[in-house]
């Protein structure tokens, strides 16, 4: 089972009683994923999702709320990998159900008073919320998150796309609109991933996301230190070079026992540790960095004089 499939098998256990937010989440399952039927028996609706479980929670959704016979059906086509769930809505209570998702056909644009519900339903958060679930059910993907962040919602429609981008931005969610080939959909990227994951309820994909970012910082975090001790390595090895050269050189020219007893027995040490660091040798001396490090400086000026 896929990231995707896992995430929205865990979004159709949520239960919920309020009738205006299963309204709320069956608008979003109709408009992202139903279309009209209309033969000898009437107006009918069908869904098709690769997620079966979708598929039955529409099914326990809608006949909670309308009168309404189902049928189920798997349909293999050659070019997919999983066969297709197709759920068919039958009965009395069709045309109540697409008049309640603002689809119903035969009104015109006057008429049409299906964007006002719509928008009311912003101004309830727990409707917000059914919404965006319901959309994602229906025609949502999100990637596994060690593939990259992105979500994305096939909207269909214009009208559709600005709700759901409506619904992001009353939870401060930067959504994105986009034209593929001949569909409109809506998408996130980064942290807006994961926050909405969790706000549709999904513990399971929020908490994927946040594990796998911590991972990813973590390993940089472990990265940038492995860089920094490498420079402070290179650094060391660089200036004990440095300083050993020096101390050979003033041994060559005038000799080591000709230097006051603090700086023969700082170029003692370096000689004796020539991979020390600063702080080793300070150790050593019984001394502080401070003290040692103004120690090797005068050395090495001590040799620059001499070789110049």
């Amino acid at each position: 089972m896929s990231f995707a499939s896992e995430v929205k098998t865990e979004l159709t256990k949520i239960r919920i009683k309020p009738e205006d937010v299963k309204k709320a989440q069956l608008m979003g399952l109709t408009r992202s994923c139903g279309s009209l039927c209309i033969g000898r028996g009437g107006r009918s609706v069908i869904y098709k999702s690769e997620c079966i479980p979708v598929s039955r929670h529409i099914a326990a959704l809608a006949t909670s709320l309308y009168p309404l016979d189902t049928l189920m059906e798997l349909q293999t086509l050659a070019h997919r990998k999983n066969p297709l769930s197709a759920l068919t809505l039958s009965g009395e209570g069709v045309d109540a159900l697409l008049a309640d998702a603002g689809v119903l056909p035969g009104l015109t644009a006057s008429q049409h008073s299906a964007a006002l519900p719509a928008r009311r339903l912003l101004q309830n958060e727990e409707c917000a919320r059914a919404l965006l679930r319901g959309a994602f059910l229906g025609s949502g993907s999100v990637n596994d998150p060690k593939r990259g962040y992105h979500l994305e919602i096939v909207t269909r429609t214009e009208s559709f796309t600005e709700l759901i981008l409506s619904a992001l931005a009353a939870f401060s969610l930067e959504g994105r609109n986009s034209q593929r080939k001949d569909r409109e959909l809506v998408y996130l990227k980064g942290d807006d991933v994961s926050a909405l994951l969790a706000l549709m309820g999904s513990n399971y994909g929020a908490l994927a996301f946040e594990n796998t970012r911590t991972e990813k910082d973590y390993r940089n975090y472990l990265n940038r230190t492995n860089n920094c001790e490498s420079a402070n390595m290179d650094k060391t090895i660089s200036a004990a070079v440095l300083q050993k050269n020096a101390i050979l050189l003033i041994e060559d020219k005038k000799g080591l026992k000709t230097l006051p007893e603090p700086l023969y027995e700082a170029a003692m040490l370096r000689l004796r540790n020539p991979n020390a660091s600063l702080a080793k040798l300070a150790e050593l001396a019984e001394i502080g960095k401070s003290g040692m490090n103004h120690r090797l400086t005068r050395l090495l000026r001590i040799a620059e004089e001499l070789e110049s």
